[in-house]
């Protein structure tokens, strides 16, 4: 079982969805902080004039640094109207903007009280759009020592499902001992990903590393899973 681990993203960005693609199961890592500087709880999208925009949606504050990002609570009653309404007016006159909405819909229609149930649903929705068939589990559900930081923190959540290898981003290279893990019998195997290119709309040059809902906009769901999947498969390393 190949197993990648990653904070919630708002409907995230085609690096973090080619390694859960490359993946049998995604955990979710839940029980962090949030961090300011993260993509938990917003997202980069492109306005109808190619400049680039975020969507966020805002949650209680109050001692947040202390607190587990599954348990935070969504503080903007009218993010939903507002969020709806910006994709509306940046992506409204994309031609598959109209396949698009109704998928999506829900995330802006549905009611949730707590941050991660928005955000891990739009990345639910955002694997339905792209054909990930990927399982997925919640840090938060699982048994495992809570007392572990950083390195030993991900070998933990690793053993507590019984995984045999463990997808990771290039980013964790500075901190991870991989020799730990194949002491454990678990192979560590870093994950490449290289941006496809596809047509935006209004725009000269292409913008990586925004929402996926950007590159569903601009070409539409099945010319949206050919570009992603083929950047999976011909792009599949892992070293």
């Amino acid at each position: 079982m190949i197993l990648s681990i990653h904070q919630p993203s708002y409907f995230p960005w085609l690096g973090l969805l080619d390694k859960i693609a490359k993946s049998d199961v995604y955990m979710v890592m839940d029980e962090v902080q949030l961090s300011d500087s993260s993509f938990q709880n917003r997202n980069i999208f492109l306005s109808s004039d190619g400049k680039t925009k975020y969507l966020t949606i805002g949650f209680n504050r109050n001692g947040y640094m202390s607190r587990r990002f599954c348990d935070l609570e969504i503080s903007q009653l009218d993010w939903q109207e507002r969020h709806m309404n910006m994709l509306k007016a940046y992506y409204g006159k994309h031609r598959f903007f109209p396949e698009v909405q109704p998928i999506i819909e829900p995330i802006f229609r549905n009611s949730y009280t707590f941050l991660v149930e928005p955000v891990v649903e739009s990345m639910r929705i955002s694997m339905q759009l792209l054909d990930i068939p990927t399982g997925i589990i919640s840090q938060h559900e699982l048994a495992y020592d809570r007392t572990t930081r950083k390195n030993d923190l991900v070998l933990a959540l690793v053993k507590s499902i019984g995984a045999g290898v463990y997808l990771a981003g290039t980013g964790s290279k500075s901190y991870m001992q991989v020799d730990t893990f194949s002491a454990q019998g678990i192979q560590v195997e870093f994950n490449h990903f290289v941006h496809p290119e596809y047509p935006q709309r209004n725009m000269q040059k292409f913008e990586p590393g925004i929402s996926c809902l950007d590159l569903l906009f601009n070409v539409g769901v099945e010319r949206a899973r050919e570009i992603f999947w083929q950047a999976v498969h011909n792009k599949d390393k892992r070293v």
